[in-house]
């Protein structure tokens, strides 16, 4: 399943003020968190370097004419993308085969925005990454990793490539999907992008990618952390949703794909019931007063989406409709009264196919994320758009929409749809542990909490260093 999920021209991205969240920690009996102050809109997402090699040779591919020495992909991290997606701009440059079958390029049909998108199929290549932070930006014109730095292979891959120019707002969209992260830890510090006053001197989430069982190395924790203890960990679920994709020539292979993980029980099976979904609610307006309505959803957990959203289906449950205007654009309102949604906001969605469309948003009362520590993380006013994805089974018709999607506006600093303001993240700390189905919290202290922490953190390390060397 590409990506399907929001991305804001880098135009939208500057002149915001910056402001905090607001964390209440529940310590003992309330065993809960609440947070306050998270935005419609991601200011950031993780990223990662990588780079091809040629899986007959093991040669790198490097760039020719323009981009001669060239070699280094930045990409977005992706767990909502089932497979590995190169623009066409970046697949040309590094001069990608593309995958053949009976004379005729192989085409995979996949889930997009509003529909299906085809993409080509490359020829299998031996994909590495790096560790990402703003010292290896390449956009802003610092110098990427060594060949020496970018490891853990994924080998053989085909990729999916993008059959169209990109977006000229938003330029070549380069994705690492699952597939780089299936059998790893990937480690996300979210803390630096904290640092900012606005988003011109944004410094980005560093991530890094870790095979399963590597240490903690605190003493080299913003170059080299190893897999970072956490606070909180939520148990996931994964759906794979390969039948709902079509390879042409029927005959041929198509890209490597991966299941993506999901925040409740697998939507697509139907397995994993003891996994405890997504809780929402919401306090809707009817003939005779308020009434407060809550639900409960597998969300995929998706890195790559700089907002979140809700089925229609979902909204419903919490009263709440979705109506055009005379010019086709959405808006909200309660199903009861007719009555439009107050603080309801709009914002474009654009695939990585290209496509756009609007999409609206409210604000729920809360979004809330239970722990196996028994402690519900709880996102008060907790933004979200209300948008179908639907995939089709191409064999047999049916069709699947998902419950909803949460983005990286709920992990990164975020900002408000007409961009006047910008908010803190409240996390320093993610984890997506992926062979043990786990994501990993950690929060920014507050300074009443900063000891209790730091001792939870340090029993955390030590249960973790334990299982560790019973895994040897």
């Amino acid at each position: 399943m590409p990506k399907v999920s929001l991305r804001l021209p880098s135009s939208w991205t500057s002149g915001l003020g910056f402001s905090a969240l607001i964390i209440g920690l529940g310590i003992g009996s309330a065993r809960a968190v609440d947070i306050s102050g998270v935005l419609p809109v991601a200011a950031d997402q993780p990223q990662t370097m990588a780079l091809l090699e040629d899986p007959s040779t093991g040669a790198v591919l490097y760039g020719s004419g323009a981009y001669a020495g060239t070699y280094a992909i930045q990409a977005y991290l992706d767990t909502g993308t089932s497979s590995i997606l190169l623009s066409q701009e970046t697949a040309s440059a590094l001069g990608v085969g593309l995958a053949t079958s009976g004379g005729q390029n192989v085409t995979i049909t996949d889930v997009a925005l509003g529909g299906t998108d085809t993409y080509y199929v490359s020829t299998p290549y031996n994909v590495l990454t790096a560790p990402f932070s703003v010292n290896v930006d390449t956009t802003i014109g610092n110098p990427p990793p060594p060949v020496s730095s970018f490891g853990i292979p994924v080998n053989s891959a085909a990729m999916e490539v993008s059959q169209q120019p990109a977006n000229a707002l938003i330029g070549p969209i380069d994705i690492m999907g699952m597939p780089v992260m299936e059998g790893n830890v990937t480690v996300f510090y979210l803390a630096p992008a904290n640092n900012v006053t606005n988003l011109n001197n944004l410094q980005e989430t560093q991530t890094w990618i870790y095979k399963s069982g590597t240490p903690y190395n605190p003493s080299t924790l913003t170059t080299n952390p190893g897999i970072v203890p956490t606070q909180y960990q939520v148990q996931m679920s994964f759906a794979s949703f390969s039948q709902y994709t079509t390879v042409t020539p029927s005959t041929a292979s198509g890209p490597m794909q991966d299941a993506n993980p999901f925040i409740g029980p697998n939507p697509v099976t139907g397995a994993n019931t003891n996994i405890p979904p997504v809780t929402i609610s919401y306090t809707e307006a009817t003939p005779t007063g308020t009434v407060t309505n809550t639900s409960t959803g597998s969300f995929l957990f998706d890195t790559g989406a700089q907002a979140s959203f809700i089925s229609q289906a979902e909204a419903a449950k919490l009263g709440v409709s979705v109506l055009t205007d005379s010019s086709g654009n959405p808006y909200l309102v309660d199903s009861a009264t007719g009555q439009m949604l107050a603080n309801q906001f709009v914002l474009p969605l654009t695939g990585a196919g290209g496509a756009s469309i609007n999409a609206a948003g409210f604000y729920l009362d809360s979004l809330t994320l239970k722990t196996l520590q028994g402690v519900d993380i709880t996102f008060n006013g907790a933004p979200v758009l209300v948008q179908n994805l639907s995939l089709t089974d191409p064999t047999t018709g049916q069709t699947l929409t998902l419950d909803g999607d949460l983005g990286m506006n709920f992990f990164e600093p975020s900002m408000t749809a007409d961009l006047s303001q910008l908010n803190a993240t409240p996390f320093s700390w993610m984890t997506f542990d992926q062979p043990n189905g786990l994501l990993g919290l950690s929060l920014i202290p507050e300074p009443s909490t900063i000891v209790l922490l730091a001792v939870a953190m340090a029993a955390i390390a030590v249960t973790n260093r334990k299982y560790a060397m019973r895994m040897k």
